[in-house]
């Protein structure tokens, strides 16, 4: 772990919960290795909007009359930022959101957000205690003893500090040693972020956090190795959904888009577009991945590492339909309609780029798809290992039905010599 000269416990309030960049509170205790506090910063701020926060209510002890002479973000940011530089460790309790508050603030006011590396106390004991868990910082400080008033940002990143180093204390390590306990310190460059790593997530949070982190290290990687300026994404600025970038890995696509001269951005008000997981026919600014890689010719080395199945489909009018759906409407109708086939994909097969062309050319034929296997359905599969597959609960239920009913099951290159 890099050895950082300063440690800044950091902590935000916003005043709406609906708009991230609403921060109307700023809190930051100053302190060295030693981890005692030195200095403190305690800044109200003129939030631009008026207060609302869903679930609990908190109450605040100002109103926005008492706000709203004082300067907004944008004019107060300075005194934080003169803080943090790149000998600075920031610290904080479940401190992404406040970094997603930060990063937000600073894309929706138009300054450039510090590059800086930080530490979650809440990773720190869920590393000591062997799982992954969150604990209310309150909580967390009462078990050292330490009282102070929530929901001041000055008195929070106070408690987080002290808790830290009683935490660090009981393992017998410093500060330079937290990595040594399974963790790594997540970072901030240019806006995009990586979260801390765990090695004592959950296999399913390690496969979301992993997913999220590929953007930022494809984005890094690229940049080390040069960016074409004159590429095929040359100029082009987009974002990310938070859905598609967890839920997908888009390292390989991520790395070929920066490398061809396209921007990744962290927060979508200044991107020309945001990259989604689902069809958005009703925002010109949000564009799938399908739209994507037919725009811009992302090459097949590529595309075939992607899961091109969108969550929903919304129409130009904003109505919300399935996917299935869109690519039936989208179908021509056929000439004849007789006895109607009925066929059922592996999941491996409804992710790839190829499927919408399938699809639409058997609903062309007057064929139906379902999601499911049913009695008297054509299943199908790359080939017949692929019904090994028992993470596919497509091929679990097949396997299951398929003996004691008329299923049967054709392969992909058998069904693409019929569409011939």
């Amino acid at each position: 772990m890099k050895s950082y000269a300063k440690i800044l416990s950091l902590d935000f309030e916003m005043y709406n919960s609906m708009r991230y960049w609403s921060i109307c509170w700023i809190g930051a205790v100053c302190s060295d290795k030693s981890l005692d506090e030195k200095s403190r910063l305690d800044i109200k701020v003129n939030p631009g909007t008026r207060h609302k926060l869903i679930g609990h209510e908190l109450k605040f002890p100002f109103k926005y009359s008492d706000l709203k002479p004082l300067p907004k973000f944008d004019g107060c940011a300075k005194s934080l930022f003169d803080l943090m530089d790149e000998d600075t460790l920031v610290v904080g309790h479940a401190i992404d959101n406040d970094v997603k508050m930060l990063t937000t603030a600073c894309d929706y006011y138009g300054i450039e957000c510090p590059d800086f590396d930080y530490l979650d106390t809440n990773a720190v004991r869920s590393a000591i205690m062997g799982e992954y868990s969150q604990i209310g910082l309150k909580t967390l400080a009462a078990s050292y003893g330490f009282e102070f008033e929530a929901h001041n940002p000055a008195e929070d990143a106070a408690a987080t500090l002290y808790v830290l180093k009683r935490m660090l204390e009981e393992k017998g390590i410093g500060i330079d040693e937290a990595e040594s306990l399974g963790i790594k310190v997540g970072k901030v460059r240019n806006g995009l972020t990586r979260r801390c790593e765990l090695n004592c997530m959950s296999a399913n949070a390690r496969l979301h956090n992993d997913n999220y982190n590929a953007v930022f290290d494809a984005v890094m990687e690229a940049c080390e190795e040069g960016v074409n300026r004159d590429g095929a994404m040359r100029g082009v600025k987009m974002t990310i959904d938070p859905k598609l970038r967890t839920s997908r890995d888009l390292y390989s696509l991520i790395k070929w888009a920066t490398l061809e001269g396209a921007r990744v951005l962290g927060e979508p008000r200044k991107a020309d577009f945001t990259l989604s997981s689902e069809l958005d026919f009703s925002n010109d600014r949000t564009m799938s991945l399908r739209m994507f890689v037919d725009r811009f010719g992302v090459p097949e080395s590529v595309r075939e590492k992607l899961d091109f199945f969108p969550n929903k489909v919304t129409d130009e009018s904003g109505e919300i339909v399935s996917y299935m759906q869109y690519l039936k409407s989208k179908s021509k109708k056929p000439a004849v309609r007789g006895v109607r086939a009925t066929y059922c994909f592996a999941r491996e097969i409804e992710r790839r780029y190829e499927f919408e062309e399938l699809a639409l050319k058997l609903f062309g034929m007057g064929a139906r798809i379902c999601f499911m296997p049913e009695n008297r359905v054509t299943f199908v599969v790359d080939c017949k290992e692929r019904l090994k597959d028992s993470s596919d609960h497509k091929v679990v239920m097949f396997n299951r039905i398929a003996p004691s009913r008329k299923v049967k099951l054709m392969t992909l290159d058998e069904l693409k010599e019929l569409l011939r």
